[in-house]
């Protein structure tokens, strides 16, 4: 969703600002824009329609100074992207600026309640409400402090959102609020930061403080105060961050996605040392629980670990219901959960909101959640009985990576402390995902060879992705990578089924993509390529066999990997979606970083 920075300072802070946006706009590139308290005692406002770097050639011809401001990248929900709804938004007396994160569920009502008083929103965003409301407050309770406006403005709005206020009465005061939307700050001598991500505040300190759901701040540039919405007092989450500012560069390469495909193997080696240092406390986590049911939960990419890891289950045939559920269905059309039923939560960011609600009604039924985050500190990892770091480090490009590997890792590695409860399973399990790390390095080596695959595709509209067993899940990926990366229409299908009406689509030279390395169903997968070679498909074979298969490369372009075994081999495939998807996307001529539309931490519903 959006990104939202502030800072306050003894010295100018607009560079600032604008270096913070940076690194957030991967959660929203419709329109930037800053606010900051100028030195002629108002406030000055910058945004523009478009990419970051528009806002920068705006700020280039008309700069601004001060030492204390607010900023914000915008991934549009309510209002089309224009420089009208861009944020920051300006009270109509030009006192109070604020930036929004989330939505405001009764904003319509808030709309007619201040028409009634004469004040009229010049913007179609539900955000611009909560400036004229701050700035009626003020009109009305002259001299009050940043804690009264929390107290105010969150009684009267209702949503979800992370805010953050600046007002002319006080220069030197920025106010942030967290209600379901995620938002961090630092405070070093002299200056005090907030943002949406703490990859934007660790140029200033390493020590991140982490507001809990439902708190708000109020911060100078040598002081800050943490309180509830009430007004009562309160403490944050203190993080400490153990990447450097160095990790959120392209470090040579033209894209992040590409930076970030190629991390992939030393992601997993970083997840490996994590699950290891767990290990005891996991296998206890699991030991006192009645587990009778295991049910996973994500959204997007993070969801197809969880199908991965339901058929792994079945492959070792665990005597238990293990399913996959994604979680902006779960709280609307639930299955059954109680106190025997473990929930575990897969998350990049740690702050899906969808996910997060379904946690929320699965803990109240009484299941245990055991969650799977990158994020120190996150909602998710905070909710969680137990969490463990994926570790995969920033992930920058939209589209996940490196993070996806680790999930399905994580997967692998819940699925196998539950079929094997001996004390060395988690060293077995670290032996095999080492294992995996040297077949992805292996097979991001072979890069020209994908290129070519992508070159032979990337001219088609549609296709399709087939997989059998725990090669399916590998085939969503697949999907996905091609239509947010390539903007390519792919659809994932179990290859048994795709005879069962989806083949009448077929038509001359369309690609297809088959994944082969779930041996279980190796000749049914066969069986499957056969038919749709016999209708016309221009076949995309992925193999997995000690030695490349003659009968298989005969039907069609072929790449094979590593032989791994199961489920290892069906992991390691992802590195082949990830870079045929990012290398089609170029073709495409697509920003591959920043997909249409998309943003990567979505915290709505």
């Amino acid at each position: 969703m959006c990104g939202i920075v502030a800072a306050t300072s003894n010295r100018d802070i607009s560079q600032d600002l604008v270096r913070m946006l940076r690194c957030l706009d991967y959660r929203g590139y419709d329109s930037a824009g800053i606010s900051v308290f100028g030195a002629d005692n108002t406030i000055d406002l910058r945004k523009k329609a478009g990419p970051l770097s528009d806002l920068e050639e705006l700020l280039a011809e008309k700069p601004v100074m001060g030492h204390s401001g607010i900023g914000h990248t915008r991934w549009a929900t309510h209002g089309a992207p224009s420089d009208e709804n861009a944020h920051p938004h300006m009270s109509s007396d030009g006192r109070v600026s604020v930036v929004h994160n989330g939505i405001i569920e009764n904003y319509r009502d808030l709309i007619n309640d201040l028409e009634a008083v004469g004040v009229e929103c010049v913007s179609q965003t539900d955000s611009e409400v909560l400036a004229h409301i701050v700035s009626l407050f003020l009109k009305a309770n002259p001299g009050a402090s940043g804690k009264d406006i929390v107290k105010h403005l969150c009684r009267k709005v209702s949503g979800a959102y992370a805010i953050a206020i600046l007002r002319t009465d006080k220069p030197d005061e920025v106010i942030g609020i967290r209600h379901q939307c995620p938002m961090n700050f630092v405070c070093t001598d002299g200056l005090a930061a907030i943002s949406s991500d703490i990859s934007s505040l660790i140029e200033y300190s390493r020590d991140i403080q982490v507001l809990k759901d439902g708190q708000a701040v109020v911060m100078t540039p040598n002081h800050h105060d943490v309180f509830d919405l009430e007004g009562n007092p309160g403490s944050s989450v203190h993080v400490v961050a153990d990447w450097s500012v160095d990790k959120v560069e392209k470090d040579g390469f033209d894209h992040f996605l590409r930076k970030e495909i190629s991390q992939e193997p030393e992601a997993l080696a970083a997840f490996i040392k994590s699950a290891a240092s767990n290990g005891e406390d996991l296998q206890a986590f699991l030991a006192e629980r009645d587990i009778r049911k295991v049910v996973f939960l994500a959204c997007g990419s993070a969801s197809y670990s969880g199908v991965f890891g339901s058929i792994f289950a079945r492959h070792l045939g665990l005597p238990m219901d293990i399913s996959s559920e994604i979680g902006s269905e779960f709280r609307y059309l639930p299955p059954h959960v109680d106190k025997h039923t473990l929930m575990v939560a897969v998350s990049q960011s740690g702050e899906t909101a969808d996910s997060i609600g379904a946690l929320e009604h699965a803990k109240s039924a009484g299941a245990s959640v055991l969650a799977f985050v990158n994020v120190v500190g996150s909602s998710i990892d905070r909710l969680a009985d137990m969490s463990v770091r994926l570790a995969a480090g920033p992930e920058v490009a939209v589209p996940s990576t490196k993070a996806v590997v680790n999930q399905f890792a994580a997967s692998s590695l819940i699925i196998s402390l539950l079929a094997d409860k001996s004390p060395n399973s988690v060293t077995l399990w670290a032996q095999k995902c080492g294992q995996l790390a040297e077949a992805i390095a292996a097979i991001i080596a072979r890069e020209d060879e994908l290129i070519t695959i992508a070159e032979k595709v990337a001219g088609h509209q549609s296709s399709f992705a087939l997989g059998r067993g725990l090669d399916f899940a590998v085939s969503q990926e697949m999907a996905l990578k091609l239509k947010e990366t390539a903007y390519m229409h792919c659809e994932p299908m179990f290859a048994g089924e795709f005879k069962h009406g989806s083949i009448s689509l077929i038509e001359y030279g369309m690609p297809v993509f088959c994944f082969v390395s779930d041996k279980s169903v190796r000749r049914k997968s066969i069986s499957n390529i056969e038919e749709i070679k016999a209708r016309g498909a221009q076949p995309v074979i992925f193999d997995a066999s000690l030695e490349e298969d003659p009968d298989l490369k005969a039907l069609g372009d072929y790449f094979n990997i590593p032989a791994l075994g199961d489920p290892w081999s069906s992991i390691a495939l992802l590195a082949v979606t990830h870079l045929v998807a990012y290398h089609s996307g170029l073709l495409r001529n697509t920003n591959v970083d920043r997909p249409r539309n998309l943003a990567k931490s979505v915290t709505v519903e």
